[in-house]
């Protein structure tokens, strides 16, 4: 990533970070200070070596995604060139990974509901003692 940072005109690396913790969480100390220099505006570029580094989790990788382009942050893949939030495609890339998400959350969500709804029928029928 290095070589990369410095094959690009006016770029230099501000903020190094990496985890050693489960791409499932978002508790991840790395994770955690790239988002708050986001926040903070001391990072305008991210560069991942792939898009599954920030997140293994779909809806995680939709936050974190929406989190860094909302704040003006670029997010751009080494390894992966056709991911950079600057281009049609890499914006591409990230509604996609956001629909995704919202079909998984929402699936997730009749679930629970269909869950209750079979647990409150089931528990309606069942023998009054008497």
């Amino acid at each position: 990533m290095q070589t990369y940072v410095a094959s690009q005109p006016g770029w230099h690396i501000a903020l190094r970070s990496s985890d050693y913790a489960s791409g499932g969480t978002l508790k991840r100390p790395g994770l955690q200070r790239i988002l708050a220099a986001a926040r903070s505006g001391d990072i305008d570029v991210l560069v991942v070596n792939h898009l599954y580094s920030l997140s293994r989790r779909t809806q995680h990788l939709a936050f974190v995604l929406s989190e860094l382009t909302s704040r003006g942050v670029r997010v751009v893949s080494a390894a992966d060139p056709a991911l950079d939030t600057e281009t049609a495609h890499g914006l591409f890339l990230v509604r996609v990974v956001t629909a995704v998400a919202e079909i998984e959350q929402t699936g997730a969500v009749a679930d629970r509901r269909d869950r209750r709804r079979h647990e409150q029928l089931s528990g309606d029928e069942s023998p009054l003692a008497g």
